[in-house]
């Protein structure tokens, strides 16, 4: 009995079809054995998902990528960057002003902090706390510090943007900067908690902005 040959256009087929398979289902619908299927999809071109452990796959003309070169069906998501770990990388070097975990989390719908954390021990991404944050930044010096800065002004800007806390509770503030110079907004909130005054760090920072006050630098 002779082998049944599979045309190439019938995996296809299934993925336009599909959409989105992992490789059970790809394998059943097509009909193909394993090495066919890969060797058809190779010569095609296709992507793997950036979540579920990269366990689904699609055709590479298939998404349609948004501003971030994202795209997802359903909940399974693909970049054209191809991995979460490259993927990461790109938007991070890409952004004007860096990214925290919680904006790339916004991103990209899955937690990417063991990602973060792995790459800037391997050197791959810098980080600087800006704000008591955490931002991830570009390798190179000139793009970090382009950077950096793009972040504090819109930081800067936001801050501007906050109406100031009533005026017992910046002299308040005032008074815990007399004491120590050195305190940071999180540290004054604390202060002031303990002793029965309610402010958050963010109100502090408003008055740091307004009145231009200096914060120790910490990375």
């Amino acid at each position: 009995m002779r082998p049944v040959k599979f045309s190439p256009k019938t995996l296809i087929e299934v993925f336009y079809q599909h959409k989105v398979l992992n490789k059970e289902k790809m394998l059943k619908l097509s009909g193909c054995s394993n090495m066919t299927a890969w060797r058809i999809l190779s010569k095609h071109g296709y992507m793997t998902s950036y979540n579920f452990n990269a366990a689904y796959y699609t055709l590479a003309d298939i998404p349609q990528f948004d501003k971030d070169g994202l795209w997802s069906y359903r909940n399974i998501r693909f970049s054209r960057y191809g991995s979460l770990t490259d993927t990461v990388t790109a938007l991070v070097c890409s952004s004007t002003s860096g990214l925290d975990a919680n904006k790339l989390l916004g991103i990209l719908a899955v937690n990417v902090t063991p990602t973060l954390t792995n790459l800037y021990r391997k050197g791959k991404l810098k980080r600087e706390k800006v704000g008591g944050v955490f931002v991830y930044l570009h390798t190179q010096d000139k793009e970090r510090q382009t950077q950096v800065t793009m972040r504090q002004l819109k930081r800067e800007r936001a801050l501007e943007r906050m109406a100031l806390p009533e005026p017992e509770l910046i002299i308040a503030v005032l008074m815990e900067l007399i004491k120590r110079v050195e305190l940071e907004p999180q540290q004054i909130a604390r202060r002031l908690s303990t002793k029965g005054i309610k402010i958050t760090p963010a109100q502090i920072q408003a008055i740091f902005a307004h009145y231009q006050l200096p914060q120790k630098k910490t990375s």
